[in-house]
């Protein structure tokens, strides 16, 4: 059994939705083959379903390669609109670097 791959970050700052969808689906695209991947949204003010669909689909993309998605968030609002869609129901939220870093060394 070979090394596991060194989680991939994905960063999203301030806005993000339609306008910025083609940015957002380029960050994904350039981390979609590595099995586990962070997604950083602690800079993240605004988020609409074109960037939840790409979270989905990250998360989908990483369990098909036997991996795992973590988010980090700490805007509470934020946090409860993911869980309300049912991206917590698998997908792991923390709210630090050290902490995503620790549930992919467990995993």
């Amino acid at each position: 059994m070979g090394e596991r791959a060194d989680p991939a970050v994905v960063r999203l700052e301030g806005e993000q939705d339609l306008a910025t969808r083609h940015a957002v689906q380029l960050a994904f695209q350039q981390v979609r083959n590595n099995p586990r991947v962070i997604v950083d949204l602690t800079r993240l003010r605004y988020i609409d379903s074109s960037v939840m669909t790409e979270l989905f689909r990250a998360e989908s993309r990483a369990l098909a390669l036997d991996g795992k998605l973590v988010i980090m968030a700490r805007n509470q609002r934020l946090i409860r609109l993911l869980s309300i869609a049912g991206l917590t129901a698998s997908t792991p939220i923390v709210d630090t670097m050290d902490s995503a870093l620790n549930v992919m060394r467990g995993s």
